[in-house]
């Protein structure tokens, strides 16, 4: 049996794919679950339509997602540490306050891109941190740790 698939099966299908699968398995688990409809002649006209629209939503969010870089990469957020007597940091710059600051700076709203640190900054100077937004586009954020006043 043709089917459509309306959303992503894992090992199986992608979303608006069209597919041909043994008739229990689109009747009992496709169906059943609404990951698929019957690849009749209207709704794969329907299905076009929406793959177009799907494109289209797909390269706005590309673009909002370069703009984004392109802004993150033109900033230095600058981080205060304090420190003790002999100059060491008390504290660390981790991914909760690189998070924090770029919502601060309105990079971000409520998403939480992936912040690659593998352990989090103790040292003063600047620091190059890789934030990957989504959709393999990946912004280097620069970080200039200070020493508190």
């Amino acid at each position: 049996m043709k089917v459509i698939f309306v959303q992503d099966v894992r090992g199986v299908a992608k979303r608006y794919d069209v597919k041909d699968v043994s008739d229990g398995y689109a009747r009992n688990f496709l169906f059943a679950n609404k990951l698929a409809e019957p690849a009749t002649p209207g709704a794969l006209k329907k299905i076009e339509a929406m793959r177009a629209e799907h494109r289209a939503a797909e390269e706005t969010l590309m673009k909002q997602l370069m703009e984004v870089k392109r802004q993150m990469e033109s900033v230095t957020l600058q981080f205060a540490l304090k420190t003790d007597k002999s100059g060491a940091p008390f504290a660390s710059v981790n991914k909760d306050t690189i998070l924090s600051a770029l919502r601060d700076h309105k990079f971000i709203t409520t998403e939480r891109p992936a912040i690659e640190l593998k352990y989090p900054i103790k040292d003063f100077g600047e620091h190059t941190v890789p934030v990957d937004l989504k959709k393999g586009v990946v912004a280097h954020l620069k970080i200039q740790v200070v020493k508190e006043a």
